[in-house]
């Protein structure tokens, strides 16, 4: 008897009438529940009737959430829980796990789950996982320890629920964890890209080469963007099939990609995601357009969210996928529009530069943009760290070559500074490649 390639066959090959009219309803419930339990949205929407949305377009009447305004609905104080203020919808003793995000932005924001909020979002991520080949044989290993932050939880939970042995591998530093690996011989790996990266260049380091010596044949990244050069690089690097993940810890995980490896699935009916005109937040765009991602989780309830505006830029897929899913699908990611940087007049986006360096350049290991303004003009400068086998004509050579291929397409000067092997830092989770010093003291 031939496998099911779905873990819910009826959801994912739904037509996409029936999979709208489910997220309408289901929003519907979210938005009845928001207003009827949880401070922030009781004082956000009065007057709103959530029976009166029947269609997309009422949808997009509902205002936006946004990060910053969760993080002030948490510092509100009063009588409400001093983690969870005002965004908490019901009782403190309805809450059964407590994450938070990484707080790389500024404050963490806390996210409390039910027991049935959080069963859903293990089942959302159980059918991404699925989608992606992952199966009862599998052993996954995840190099990290978890501790409170949401990234990587309901990925295990999910690898478990499918059937799968899962090993975590925190409190192990990068060696550690490459031994771990090269003794317990796991098929899948769950990282995030730059991880996946540095902990191919340690194995290298200790003559281990993972695409011949570990048994890893599955990749899942999630927890920072993966471009097409990086997902790229990292299949040669450990001979594995390489998979990406969108989400966020407000939202959960939302999109991922198929066995096919091309576009990433939106993990309908459990989320309604909107991709909405950039200029206006208005408009739907039309498949092959760029969009904002706006999404509701349409199974949160201690921690409804409704709306949330990503501020992540994407191109909308045209829904054509061999694998038979009937669901929205991201062809490619462009970053958040917050990180989208005027620089000498022109808009730069950090992402351009890793997709010519991991893309063309296998020579260089890490590397670091730094954006000043020591006078008049602005000044970027990149800082990079090649293999210590490359020699110095070799790296005038490259330099030469890169500094051409970014001005062709980026339309920017690009000072370049070499640094030592092992002198540029390192990322276990969020990488931060890209600063911006404009203005500040001491750059």
């Amino acid at each position: 008897m031939a496998e099911n390639k779905y873990w819910n066959p009826i959801l994912e090959t739904l037509p996409r009438d029936e999979l709208i009219k489910i997220q309408i309803g289901r929003f519907r419930q979210s938005m009845a529940f928001a207003i009827k339990n949880c401070p922030m949205y009781q004082e956000k929407y009065k007057g709103v009737a959530p029976e009166d949305i029947e269609t997309l377009d009422d949808v997009r009447k509902i205002p936006f959430t946004d990060k910053e305004e969760l993080l002030k609905a948490q510092e509100c104080g009063g009588p409400f829980p001093f983690l969870y203020g005002k965004t908490l919808a019901g009782d403190l003793t309805d809450v059964c796990a407590m994450r938070q995000t990484s707080g790389t932005t500024g404050r963490p924001l806390f996210v409390p789950d039910s027991y049935k909020s959080w069963q859903w979002r293990v089942e959302a991520w159980t059918a991404a996982l699925y989608m992606m080949g992952l199966r009862q044989t599998d052993r996954v290993f995840i190099p990290f320890a978890y501790n409170v932050y949401v990234a990587f939880w309901s990925s295990h939970y999910a690898a478990e629920k499918i059937g799968c042995e899962v090993i975590p591998g925190g409190g192990l530093d990068t060696k550690g964890r490459i031994e771990k690996i090269k003794e317990v011989k796991p098929t899948a790996l769950f990282n995030t890209p730059s991880f996946g990266l540095h902990m191919a260049e340690a194995a290298k380091e200790m003559g281990i080469d993972p695409a011949k010596d570990l048994t890893v044949r599955k990749m899942v990244c999630s927890g920072e963007a993966l471009s097409e050069p990086t997902r790229k690089k990292l299949e040669a690097l450990w001979n594995a099939e390489v998979h990406n993940q969108l989400g966020t810890a407000e939202t959960c995980g939302w999109a991922g990609t198929c066995t096919e490896r091309r576009d990433l699935h939106v993990f309908e009916p459990y989320f309604l995601v909107e991709f909405l005109d950039p200029e206006t937040l208005t408009t739907a765009v039309n498949p092959g357009e760029q969009g904002v991602a706006v999404i509701t989780p349409l199974f949160f309830r201690t921690f409804p969210v409704i709306r949330f505006n990503t501020k992540d830029l994407m191109l909308l897929g045209k829904s054509d996928c061999p694998c038979g899913r009937t669901s929205l699908t991201v062809e490619k990611t462009f970053g958040r529009i917050d990180d989208l940087r005027k620089v000498r007049g022109v808009l730069f986006s950090p992402q351009s530069v890793e997709e010519v360096i991991r893309g063309e350049y296998p020579q260089i290991v890490e590397y670091e943009i730094i954006v000043t303004r020591p006078s008049v003009m602005d000044e970027i400068t990149l800082r990079l760290e090649t293999h210590s086998s490359v020699g110095t004509q070799s790296l005038e050579q490259v330099g030469q070559s890169l500094q051409q291929h970014l001005k062709a397409k980026t339309n920017l000067r690009f000072e370049l500074q070499w640094c030592k092997p092992g002198e540029l830092p390192r990322y276990t989770l969020k990488a931060k490649r890209f600063r911006d010093l404009r203005g500040k003291e001491n750059p």
